[in-house]
């Protein structure tokens, strides 16, 4: 990956862009948007000192699910537990990432087409490569789904105390790039994946995280034009997140149009 930012001003140079990156990299590659571009990658778990209440957090959330939701895992599936709080915006060890350069793109610009803050800061996209993330933490190139038997120590770390080291590299693992299990329809909208962390260090201040990570960045005085060419590329609030408070919203904000 390359060790400095690529800029961009318009959607067609990040078509271009990643088309260009796709071809030269022939990998496959996942995308994060971020609206500040000095914020870390980092999962939120990892953020204002939620790290110390993560057991806390993961086990009220079981204990107090089952009245607000009716389709609950079963308690042993701790990693779709998982998924389901990072879903709802509770802090995890998880950080979403999309197979789609557009719908990072949006996710980047978001509060540029709904919200209109009064000034603008450069946004990023995040580029991840996950094939070569995962063969430096576990020698393995490929992206499991979160509920594989290659992820259980990473997600079993967030509900028990961790096992006895094994020699198993993914036991060993801070980071892997990991696919989520599509039981959710905002999940498949978004074309969403997921890395899961052990580590709290951002993930672009890893040791050789340039070898699987790269930024573009979207300049302050470039994000709303930006911002409006993906809007009208439908990438709108009530498609991006599939339910009827979402829609209801973004109809406001557009007002028919």
């Amino acid at each position: 990956m390359k060790p400095y930012a690529e800029v961009i001003t318009c959607l067609s140079e990040l078509v271009a862009y990643i088309t260009y990156l796709q071809d030269e990299t022939k990998t496959i590659l996942w995308y994060r948007g971020q609206r500040d571009a000095t914020w870390t990658v980092q999962a939120g778990v990892y953020r204002d000192d939620h790290q110390q209440h993560e057991r806390n957090y993961v086990h009220r959330f079981r204990a107090r699910a089952g009245t607000r939701y009716a389709n609950l895992p079963r308690q042993e599936e701790l990693a779709l537990w998982l998924s389901l709080m990072q879903h709802y915006g509770l802090p995890t060890r998880l950080l979403d990432w999309s197979r789609s350069p557009l719908v990072a793109a949006y996710f980047a610009l978001e509060s540029y087409i709904y919200e209109h803050p009064d000034e603008e800061s450069d946004a990023a996209i995040w580029i991840l490569e996950p094939h070569s993330l995962n063969s430096l933490e576990c020698k393995q190139a490929i992206t499991p789904t979160l509920d594989a038997n290659m992820c259980e120590p990473l997600v079993k770390s967030a509900f028990f105390d961790r096992s006895p080291e094994t020699n198993s590299a993914t036991d060993q693992a801070q980071v892997l790039a990991v696919m989520a299990s599509e039981h959710d329809l905002r999940m498949f909208v978004q074309q969403g994946c997921f890395t899961i962390h052990s580590d709290p260090t951002p993930l672009n201040l890893r040791p050789d995280s340039d070898k699987y990570l790269s930024q573009i960045v979207v300049p302050a005085d470039s994000v709303r034009k930006l911002a409006h060419e993906v809007e009208v590329c439908g990438f709108r609030k009530g498609d991006i997140y599939p339910d009827l408070g979402n829609l209801a919203s973004e109809l406001r904000v557009q007002k028919g149009a």
